[in-house]
């Protein structure tokens, strides 16, 4: 896999991986609203947020897995790997769902390094 900075070629970026995890950069998150609409705000980053999905992760909620913000402006927030909703740290559901061009790219990443789960998730 190529790894790029430029996430405009829908290439997303594996950053770290062990036995029990991946971290993947798939761009500047792009977010929408529950009724489609698109979430805009001005922000200036040079890299995006990376997400890491563990296998084993003690806290199932809101998916088992879901994936954890580990760096960029939503960093601790978790990501519901069915659903595409954004949720605090505490679990709290937010009106932001991961558009799903992006969400399709971070899937595709999980899903070769966790080849015996079916994503995306049940709701």
């Amino acid at each position: 896999m190529r790894s790029s900075n430029n996430m405009e070629d829908n290439i997303a970026a594996i950053v770290d991986k062990s036995d029990d995890y991946i971290s993947v950069n798939c761009g500047v998150a792009l977010w929408e609203m529950a009724n489609g609409l698109v979430w805009l705000e001005e922000d200036y980053r040079v890299a995006g947020e990376v997400w890491r999905v563990h296998l084993s992760d003690p806290d199932p909620l809101p998916s088992d897995p879901h994936a954890h913000c580990i760096d960029g402006k939503f960093k601790s927030s978790k990501l519901h790997l069915g659903t595409r909703q954004l949720f605090t740290s505490k679990n709290k559901p937010l009106d932001r769902y991961l558009q799903r061009r992006q969400f399709d790219m971070l899937i595709e990443q999980v899903q070769r390094k966790f080849p015996h789960i079916t994503f995306p998730l049940p709701s």
